[in-house]
C-alpha cells in the first residue's frame, strides 16, 4: 500500500473487506466464514484432494481480492489463520506423523507480481507458517506462471484449458529446495501440500501437480480457503 492509500485509511471509515459495513475491517459474519469447519473434496481436474474451510462465495472473494489487490493488510491475519486450520486439516487427512512439511503456494502471473510487489498466495503461506510455529512449516516459491486469462467466470472445461501450460518453475528456489531435501539422507520424507486462495474445479491446482510432478515433487494435497461446488464431489467434513 502507498502512501495516498496510507492516507485514505486515515481519511475515510475502514470497510469490512468481505461485506463492505463499515468501522470494522472485519465483520462477525465475514469471520465466521474464516472459522468453518474444513471439508475436504474431490475436485473435477487432478488426482489430490484439496481440503478448505469454508464455500466459495462473493464474501470470501472480496476479501482476497482487498489482500492482494487493494493493499488491505489489515486482514492478513485472519486470511492466514484460516490458511493454517486448512493446512492443519490437509495434514490430518494424509495421515501426517511427523518431519518437514514443504508449502508450495500456487503462482501469480509475473506481472500480477510486479503490480503487488509479490504473490499473495506466498505471503499467506509465510504468515500461517508464523501463526503456527508448532509444525514445521516451509514456504517453497518454486510455481511461477506466464500470463492468462482470469478465472473468475470460466465453466470447468475452459478453466482447465486456461489453467494448462501456463506455469514454469523457478530453477533458483527450485535448486535450492532439492538442495535442502538431500543435505540429510537420513531425515524423513517431506510431505508436501499445495496452497492457493480457492479451488472451485482444481485446474489451477492440478497444474502445479503436474508441474512438480515432472521434478519428482509430489504433494499429497491441496490447502485453500474457499471450495467451489461447481464439478467437484465433498468428502466427509471433519473439524480442526
Amino acid at each position: 500500500m502507498g502512501l495516498l492509500g496510507e492516507i485514505g485509511e486515515l481519511l475515510l471509515p475502514r470497510r469490512c473487506a468481505g461485506c463492505g459495513r463499515e468501522n470494522v475491517s472485519l465483520c462477525t459474519a465475514c469471520l465466521q466464514l474464516l472459522a468453518g469447519i474444513p471439508r475436504a473434496m474431490e475436485p473435477r481436474y487432478g488426482q489430490i484432494p484439496v481440503v478448505g474451510i469454508c464455500e466459495y462465495n462473493s464474501r470470501i472473494s472480496r476479501m482476497v481480492v482487498g489482500f492482494k489487490d487493494e493493499g488491505r493488510r489489515d486482514i492478513r491475519d485472519p486470511l492466514a489463520m484460516g490458511l493454517a486450520r486448512s493446512i492443519v486439516a490437509a495434514l490430518d487427512l494424509i495421515g501426517y506423523t511427523g518431519g518437514p512439511i514443504r508449502l508450495f503456494p500456487a503462482p501469480s502471473s509475473d506481472r500480477a507480481r510486479r503490480r503487488r510487489g509479490g504473490s499473495h498466495t506466498v505471503s499467506l503461506a509465510q504468515r500461517a507458517a508464523e501463526l503456527a510455529p508448532e509444525l514445521p512449516l516451509e514456504v517453497h516459491d518454486v510455481l511461477l506462471a506466464r500470463r492468462s486469462r482470469d478465472q473468475v467466470g470460466l465453466g470447468a472445461k475452459d478453466r482447465a484449458q486456461n489453467a494448462a501450460r501456463t506455469q514454469y518453475l523457478n530453477r533458483s528456489e527450485l535448486d535450492r529446495t532439492v538442495a535442502a531435501d538431500t543435505e540429510d539422507a537420513s531425515a524423513e520424507a517431506p510431505a508436501d501440500l499445495l496452497i492457493d486462495d480457492f479451488s472451485t474445479t482444481g485446474a489451477t491446482l492440478a497444474e502445479s501437480a503436474r508441474l512438480l510432478a515432472s521434478v519428482q515433487i509430489r504433494p499429497a494435497a491441496g490447502a485453500v480457503l474457499g471450495l467451489g461446488r461447481g464439478g467437484t464431489r465433498f468428502v466427509s467434513p471433519f473439524t480442526v
